[in-house]
């Protein structure tokens, strides 16, 4: 394996998942509502994801899968759709985000839904097809090159979305625990949702 490619790929991967959108969004949304411990969940859920990505492009299947435009497009819209829908029941809530908390979302749950989140989110796919091939040399093992990225991917995952979650609980702080923060997360939903459909 070529060390240096590998130490190059934590900036490039890390760059990529730091920009702003419908993962990022989400992990702001949960934390403002769920506070940093619980939302980690989510954190685990994105990094997950981040294996499930690099296991469909390293094994082959990203390339069958990116002749399929449609099928993801329609991936896509189910991604909106529940993330409009967590907006709705976040936004008409009466209570506030820590009665909300206790009573509607497990961690199972959370990442579950931050799974579902990022793999219905088509050019996190096509980024890790561009992405994952860059960092792999002829040279080296192929099977351990793959397993040294998807390792240090899903370490780098978890990183950015909880430093993402450690900063909105900070800011989360400043809101009243009332139903202005169930507004102010619903936001962030429908946010994430709208990045999701530009994508």
């Amino acid at each position: 394996m070529d060390s240096g490619l590998l130490i190059a790929f934590i900036p490039t991967f890390a760059a990529v998942l730091a920009l702003p959108g419908p993962n990022a969004a989400f992990a702001v949304g949960q934390s403002l509502k769920y506070g940093i411990r619980k939302s980690l969940a989510v954190a685990a859920g994105f990094m997950l994801a981040t294996f499930a990505h690099a296991v469909i492009v390293l094994s082959g299947l990203g390339l069958l899968i990116e002749s399929y435009a449609g099928a993801l497009e329609i991936l896509k819209w189910c991604g909106v759709a529940y993330l409009v829908y967590l907006a709705k029941k976040s936004f008409f809530s009466k209570q506030g985000v820590v009665v909300v908390a206790s009573q509607k979302m497990t961690t199972r749950k959370m990442m579950l839904s931050a799974m579902l989140v990022s793999l219905t989110n088509p050019k996190a796919l096509l980024a890790s097809l561009m992405i994952y091939p860059l960092f792999m040399t002829e040279s080296g093992g192929y099977v351990l090159q793959a397993v040294a990225l998807v390792l240090i991917a899903m370490f780098v995952s978890f990183v950015i979305y909880a430093a993402y979650i450690v900063a909105a609980s900070k800011l989360g702080r400043h809101l009243n625990r009332s139903e202005l923060a169930n507004k102010v997360v619903a936001a962030f939903y429908l946010g994430a949702a709208g990045l999701l459909a530009s994508k």
